[in-house]
């Protein structure tokens, strides 16, 4: 899942900066959505945007949302990717730098004549800073994503709810918390982590995206308690593990099948 470093005294950014603006920039490319509409997107996640790019990236440094929305719409292909240690999800090398793993997720961006460009989103509800980077070689966005279908993830995301409620289930030990609490704590958690798309005509992704974050919403709950053995925590760990893994394959997939459609 995402993580976002919190400024002092500052609120967490939501959840899925780079994913949301991927999408809006593309809906706004095509013809979908206003300007202002990908502003408004924008000031949801952060009041203010600032764009730190190297002098190799092509992109003026400074700036603010319009300026980022320029930036991001003006590419000629784009694609998410939600890394994590040991799940690069089909990163080169090069892009796996401390910052994109701890963002947990980044946009690629294909410049004509130019080099592809990783962006990532770091910050607070306050300012949000969007870095660009250069990758060292050349790279092709559309083969992030692409080694399962759309209908085979969300089959997958289906098996995966009643397992991880199962893991929870499984962990032994008092709870402070009672069944009204829980529901009202996964209701929010699963709502931080949503992601709110453009119009599209794509209803298995909003699906796909509905399911992975209440996937999540449960993984994060997942704690042992006082009471859970060191036997169970680690067959919930490897559990838990194996489905962030899936939650972040398939809201890539979920972004990237509609950053094709909007292309197309």
């Amino acid at each position: 899942m995402s993580r976002s470093l919190p400024q002092s005294g500052s609120a967490l950014l939501r959840a899925w900066p780079a994913s949301a603006l991927a999408v809006w920039a593309a809906a706004w490319r095509a013809g979908a959505v206003a300007p202002d509409d990908v502003v408004h997107t924008l000031h949801d996640y952060a009041q203010t945007h600032e764009i730190d790019a190297a002098a190799d990236t092509g992109v003026a440094g400074g700036g603010g949302a319009l300026d980022l929305l320029q930036a991001v719409g003006g590419a000629a292909a784009s694609a998410v990717a939600l890394p994590a240690a040991g799940d690069p999800q089909g990163l080169p090398p090069g892009a796996l730098t401390g910052d994109v793993l701890a963002a947990g997720e980044v946009l690629l961006l294909a410049v004509p004549a130019g080099p592809t460009l990783a962006v990532t989103a770091r910050g607070a509800v306050e300012r949000c800073r969007w870095t660009f980077r250069a990758l060292a070689s050349p790279f092709d966005v559309d083969t992030i994503g692409g080694d399962q279908s759309p209908g085979e993830l969300e089959y997958e995301l289906r098996e995966a709810v009643d397992e991880a409620a199962a893991v929870i289930a499984g962990l032994a030990g008092p709870r402070s918390a009672g069944p009204v609490d829980l529901r009202d704590a996964l209701a929010a958690r699963t709502h931080a982590v949503s992601l709110d798309l453009p119009p599209h005509d794509r209803p298995r992704v909003d699906r796909m995206l509905a399911t992975a974050a209440q996937i999540d919403a449960i993984v994060s709950l997942a704690g042992g308690g006082p009471g859970a053995s060191a036997g169970q925590l680690d067959t919930a760990d490897t559990a838990l593990r194996r489905l962030s893994s899936l939650t972040r394959r398939a809201r890539a997939t979920a972004i990237n099948t509609l950053l094709r459609d909007y292309r197309s």
